[in-house]
Order: structure tokens, then sequence, then C-alpha cells
């Protein structure tokens, strides 16, 4: 297991909120000004009704309370994947290659198991803890800069701290979503362009034999991060072209919805009713960011659907 700090660095700041105008634009879409690099993993705390996400690259995990307009920042000592929320007020972080438990009150960040068998140049990407709470299931990468090969993974951590490896054969694991029924599970390929369907068996933490339901080019927004509605779709950050695409349970495209960041890297619903729909953001190496600009920033669009609360991991070891 790798060395890290017991206690990590809490920062706090005010949040500042930007309106956003314009022809299209929802009403009242407006963003939380958050400065990110790779922002990703948003998640929904009902309990504190705050917004949890991650920056993978700076690398953080946020909190951000939208009432007091508070800002939080634990500074984290090496790359993260992946959030989700676990049992005692914690959260699980995919580091590089291993899963933590940061206890949000005091700051203490607890390894708790190594994922063996991933190649030197991948590192864990994007994770949903399962409807149950029993399982978190992640995904890996190739996080070279350049001729990426598919030796990501996809796997299921129990809460007794086994991990089973579900698929391979990915270049860049990411989607990861459950249907609230917890029967079929989602994820994509971003490098591939294409998101996959299969069955889950939310007993067992195994998966069936995926089927591919829909391939995104550059021009339609290649798939990244994602959650399901409470109607069963599943939507898309579409990356590469700066909008959400929203697609029924076989892959059929329902909505398109253009964004004011170019690179929007995983949706997911919050507020009172969970009708608040939460989007983050990366800024991409050499793009140029005018004081307008909002690339990295965490955009909000009230009442644009409504979502489902999210399971809390229930880590038992």
């Amino acid at each position: 297991m790798s060395v890290m700090p017991s206690v990590l660095h809490v920062t706090e700041s005010r949040a500042e909120r930007v309106a956003v105008t314009g022809l299209g634009t929802p009403p009242g879409l407006h963003v939380w000004r958050a400065g990110n690099r790779v922002g990703e993993s948003p998640v929904w705390d009902v309990d504190s009704q705050s917004l949890l996400w991650i920056d993978v690259r700076a690398p953080a995990v946020l909190r951000l309370d939208p009432l007091r307009a508070t800002l939080l920042r634990w500074t984290l000592p090496e790359v993260v994947g992946a959030l989700g929320l676990a049992t005692g007020g914690c959260v699980v972080l995919a580091l590089q290659r291993s899963l933590a438990l940061l206890h949000l009150a005091s700051g203490k960040l607890t390894p708790v198991l190594e994922v063996a068998g991933e190649p030197a140049g991948n590192r864990l990407n994007d994770g949903k803890v399962s409807p149950s709470g029993r399982w978190f299931v992640f995904g890996s990468m190739d996080d070279r800069p350049a001729d990426k090969q598919a030796t990501g993974s996809m796997h299921a951590a129990a809460c007794d701290g086994t991990v089973n490896k579900l698929w391979q054969g990915l270049t860049v694991a990411n989607g990861i979503a459950f249907s609230a029924d917890a029967t079929a599970l989602y994820f994509s390929d971003s490098f591939a362009g294409q998101v996959w369907r299969a069955p889950w068996d939310e007993s067992r933490g195994t998966m069936g034999l995926p089927r591919l339901i829909c391939k995104l080019d550059e021009a339609a927004g290649r798939p990244d991060g994602a959650t399901i509605d409470a109607l069963g779709h599943y939507w898309s950050a579409g990356v590469s072209a700066g909008c959400l695409n929203r697609l029924d349970a076989d892959g059929a495209k329902v909505q398109c919805l253009a964004l004011p960041i170019r690179a929007p890297t995983m949706p997911c619903f919050g507020g009172d009713e969970l009708a608040d729909l939460y989007i983050t953001s990366l800024v991409r190496p050499g793009w140029t960011k005018g004081a307008s600009d909002v690339d990295g920033d965490l955009v909000c669009w009230p009442g644009a659907g409504r979502g489902q609360p999210s399971p809390r991991w229930r880590w038992q070891v």
C-alpha cells in the first residue's frame, strides 16, 4: 500500500456564482467558479445538501454548499479518478491504483485496498456505488499521453475488501451508471466513443455480457461521465462537443443540450428534490481562457429533470 498522509490539508473559501444567459440557454442556468483542471465524479449528498466532486489532476476533493455559497477543498497526495459516498461520514476515492476512505470532518485519509493486475501505464478512472451500497464499481484507463492501448478494465469492490474484475479491453473506462432497479450497468469507453449496457446482479456483484447500445463520435460528443435519471434515461457528458447527450435505455438519443463549457465531464442530479443538474468540466492543455470563459467550472441547470439518491458504500472491514 502506498504511503499517504493521515490527515489532509483542507481549505474553505467563498463560492462565486455566475449567471449564464444567451439564446437557447435554459432559465436559471448558472456556474459556480471552481477553477478545476479536470473536474469529475460529482455526487450529491442528501444529508448535507451539498455536492462533492474531484479535480483529477490537482488533485483534490471539493464540496460545494450552494445555500451557504462555500467551497471546501481537500488536497490529495496523488491523482484521483473517482469519488463515491460511503458510510461513517466518508467518501470512497479511486486513487492511482488503490481505494481509500476520506473522513470529511477530520480530513483523515485511510487506504483500504490495492487494485492488483493493472498495467504500469494505467490509473483508476470513474466509479459509482451500486444501488444497495454493497459494491463500488470502478474502471481503469491507459493514462499515457499518446499511443493509448485497450488496457483498461472494470472492477467491483465489495464491502469486505475483495475486488472482482468485471470486464477488460477498454482504453478509457468511463460513464458508469446503474439502472434504478439495479438490473443493468451502463459504462462507456471514452476513447472509442462507445456506450455499453450489461445485465447486473446486485446480490453477487457480477456483470453479464455487455451490449453496445450507442456510438458517439467527436462531433456528437464522445461519452465521458454519466448519470441515470428517474425515467431511466442515460445522461452522457459529450466531452469533445460541449454538450450533454440524453439516451434512452436502448441507446437512442432523446435530447442533446449545448452547454457553456467546451468539455463537460460528468452530470449529477442534486438539490432539494434532485431536480437540478450539476455538470463538471475540464480545461485542456493549451487552451486560452478569457475572463468570461467557464471551462473548468461547475455548471448548474435548475429543474433539468429528476434524479435518484446517491447510495453509500457500506465498507465493513
